[in-house]
């Protein structure tokens, strides 16, 4: 009896030991960090960083290394961890730009050699912009209805706005809490006027998001927002990586373009339930 009592004792030890050791066990990492500018071309003189994320026996943590790049705009690095690494550079007169990765597994050893592109975008010569998160609550359904910009608030009879850059439509049937569809339309006014949509991760890379300069053409008149409850499917078109580029208050003279005014969106259009206050969705820009 106990001697049975002796092997268990064993196998228990031995299982705690190897759950232990599975958790501490860690990859070694060969990377290259190669720090470009929009154009391809090598910085140099990027103070650049790669962190290993590092299982301990009660928690995880980062280890740092750090560099300068070269004329070639390489920093070659190797190192242990679990598998998560994050890496980034900055430079004066640059936007910095950082970056996180996660290594599929330990299949492969080929996996843990890798070239990773950081991003520096220069600091131009910035422009001020308006800059507002505007929730507005659509005052009524089946209905456009203009929106201003510049108030960021809806015309008259709704709001203090003056001139409609874009209306608004809102199909809604509600019929109680997961059992819904809204159906939002964003039409811009004027002949040259219009949004464009633009890809960008926001949570990765350059602190500069979205491109410098607006497209001349390529405008599209409305954009298409839905969201729909559980019980119909359920259903949001929202992404945070989708953005929008918008030109309004477009004057034309003979077909040609003379002036414009250009905006942009970022993270996607977004509709908001307000059934718990008794009020008609609002749309988030």
């Amino acid at each position: 009896m106990a001697f049975c009592k002796a092997i268990r004792l064993i196998q228990i030890v031995l299982f705690l030991s190897c759950s232990v050791s599975c958790a501490l066990v860690t990859d070694m990492y060969e990377i290259q960090v190669r720090v470009v500018d929009e154009d391809g071309a090598p910085v140099k003189d990027a103070d650049v960083y790669i962190s290993f994320g590092k299982n301990t026996s009660s928690d995880s943590k980062m280890s740092s290394k750090n560099s300068v790049t070269g004329a070639d705009g390489i920093f070659k690095v190797s190192g242990s961890g679990n598998g998560h690494i994050s890496y980034g550079a900055t430079k004066s007169g640059y936007y910095p730009s950082r970056y996180t990765y996660d290594f599929p597994g330990r299949a492969d050893a080929s996996l843990q050699k890798r070239e990773f592109v950081v991003l520096l975008r220069k600091i131009g010569n910035p422009v001020p912009m308006y800059a507002r998160k505007v929730t507005a609550i659509l005052p009524a359904t089946n209905k456009e209805i203009g929106f201003d910009l510049f108030h960021a608030d809806w015309v008259a009879p709704y709001g203090a706005g003056s001139t409609a850059d874009f209306n608004v439509s809102l199909e809604a049937d509600d019929s109680g809490p997961d059992d819904f569809e809204y159906k939002v339309t964003i039409k811009f006014n004027g002949k040259m006027s219009g949004v464009y949509e633009v890809t960008d991760n926001i949570l990765t890379g350059s602190s500069y998001k979205l491109p410098r300069l607006a497209n001349d053409e390529g405008y599209q008149k409305s954009l298409n927002l839905m969201w729909r409850g559980l019980k119909r499917g359920q259903k949001r078109t929202w992404n945070q990586n989708k953005h929008y580029i918008y030109r309004v208050r477009a004057e034309e003279k003979d077909g040609r373009l003379l002036r414009a005014m250009y905006g942009k969106i970022v993270s996607d259009v977004r509709i908001v339930s307000n059934r718990r206050e008794g009020k008609l969705p609002s749309v988030v820009l």
